[in-house]
Order: C-alpha cells, then structure tokens, then sequence
C-alpha cells in the first residue's frame, strides 16, 4: 500500500474524514501537559512523562465521547474507538521525528509489547479488505475485516508538543514501530509559556503493555 503524508489543510481534511479535529488532538495534549506539571521535582523522575500520557489518552476518550466514541483497554491497551467500531487510536511517546515531514519517519520512543505488537499485525491485514469490488466482499463474507488502529505520536519539547496521528504499518522484532502505511501531521502545539516544557522525563506507560519473547 502506497504510504501517504497529509500536512496542513489536507491534515485538517483528513481529520475531519476520521471524525476528529484538530482541536480534539490539542486538547488533549493540553490536558496530559497541565497533568505533568502537578508533579514535583520530588516525585519519581518517571512520573510526570506517564501523568502525561495516561492523561492524553484519558482526555482524548472523554472528548470523544461526546461524538459517541467509545473505549476498550486489550492487553491495557487504552483504545479509543470510533461510533463505527472500524478504527481504534491510542496515544504514545514518539521520537524526535514525530511530526516532522522531512527526514526518516518517526518509530515509538519505546519498544512496545505483545498487544502492540497485535494490532499492527491487524493492520497488515487491512490491503487484504480493501481490494477491487469481486474480492472484497467474499473477504468480508469469510471473516470479519480487522479493526484499523492508528497511533497518535506526540514529543515534548521546550517549546511544545509536535504530534501525527499515524497508521503503523509495521514493527520491528525489537518492539518499535518503524514504519507507517498513513500519517496525519498535526499543527504543532505550543506552550503559552515556553519555560514549561519538559521532554526529559517522559515515559508513556508502556509497562502496562505485556512484552512478547521472541524465539
């Protein structure tokens, strides 16, 4: 499947094709940013970076619930899926390319585990449902079309958050994902005030994802 990059008013379109806007991205951001900032430089160095992340994904599902999204947590995995059931997005750290239209493209800060690692492979699967007209219905016949789940990727930096909501298309047997199959970049998000970010405490709770031994 060809890989596609949305940027600025095509960014927004998609989007909005999804049932999002960007203002529901930034919000949530703003929410796991305010969350991080309540911890002290007394609490564990990890704490303020998982505040961050549980409170985005959090923020993000009661947002949503507003247009009727729902939420499953697999594996603790937390998933925010649309009123379709067709599409499921969970919020996570990325690395410094996260955003970025140039260069490579962004992977997880972190390697993820076992339930991760499932629904990539789902959406592998997904070229299989959407093929020319005879064949995809006989596909839906036999079995049910896997949920396409998207990764919203955010880093923190000094000066604000930059952020994509992206499609994995595939991870690498060390648990990162590496490759992306769509991404959405979304409008930098900036600090009112500059002197509030913090990107170097930030873990995303990936402990609550079970890590897969592979042999």
């Amino acid at each position: 499947m060809q890989r596609v990059i949305h940027k600025e008013g095509a960014a927004v379109n998609r989007l909005t094709q999804l049932g999002l806007t960007v203002d529901d991205i930034h919000a949530a951001l703003s929410a796991g940013q305010g969350e991080a900032r309540a911890w002290s430089e007394a609490a564990p160095r990890v704490m303020p970076g998982m505040a961050r992340w549980g409170r985005i994904n959090e923020h993000f599902r009661i947002r949503t619930g507003r247009k009727d999204w729902t939420y499953e947590n697999p594996g603790g995995l937390p998933l925010t899926i649309d009123p379709s059931g067709e599409l499921a997005i969970v919020a996570t750290t990325g690395d410094s390319q996260t955003g970025c239209l140039t260069g490579a493209p962004p992977t997880t800060k972190y390697a993820k585990g076992a339930t991760y690692q499932k629904v990539v492979e789902d959406n592998e699967q997904l070229p299989l449902f959407f093929v020319e007209a005879e064949v995809g219905p006989k596909l839906h016949d036999a079995a049910e079309a896997p949920r396409a789940t998207w990764i919203l990727l955010y880093h923190v930096t000094v000066r604000g958050i930059a952020a994509e909501l992206s499609l994995p298309g595939e991870i690498t047997p060390q648990g990162y994902v590496s490759r992306w199959t769509e991404r959405i970049l979304v409008p930098f998000y900036t600090f009112e005030d500059v002197s509030i970010g913090d990107d170097e405490r930030d873990e995303d709770g990936q402990g609550f994802d079970v890590a897969v031994e592979r042999r």
